[in-house]
């Protein structure tokens, strides 16, 4: 009989070691979490001066090593606070995107704000101004 229960006993002690009971697992090395921004490098406006009308595009170098760029924007603003927004799309390695110049008239900045995404929703932006030429006055007749 003491041998029986030393047999079964030791086979329940394999069956436990075979199927990975005794100590929880190893847990394998766990998942990474993305928490770094995107990183803007260079990036402008072209023209850098503009007149109603005009048609522009929009260029930029925008890198992720975590998870990836999930998408790039640039926020238009016209000195009368109107605020448009383009889409940019990667062509090679660069973003690129273009709108047409279209607000009151009156000089000022257009304020251009380029805001990326990666795909784990961690967000970075820039900002430049691009002149804006007003409209020539009316003529006195």
């Amino acid at each position: 009989m003491r041998t029986l229960v030393m047999v079964l006993g030791l086979i329940a002690v394999l069956f436990t070691l075979a199927c990975g009971g005794g100590g929880g697992g190893g847990g394998g090395g766990g998942t990474q979490t993305d928490s770094t921004p995107p990183t803007i490098g260079s990036w402008g406006v072209s023209p850098s001066l503009l007149t109603v009308g005009d048609s522009a595009q929009i260029s930029a170098t925008v890198s992720d090593a975590g998870s990836g760029v999930q998408s790039v924007l640039a926020v238009l603003t016209y000195p009368d606070n109107r605020q448009v927004s383009v889409a940019l799309t990667l062509s090679g390695t660069t973003y690129q995107g273009s709108f047409t110049a279209n607000w009151s008239g009156i000089s000022g900045d257009l304020r251009v704000e380029l805001r990326a995404v990666d795909g784990a929703g961690n967000r970075a932006s820039d900002t430049k101004t691009v002149r804006l030429a007003g409209n020539p006055p009316s003529p006195p007749f």
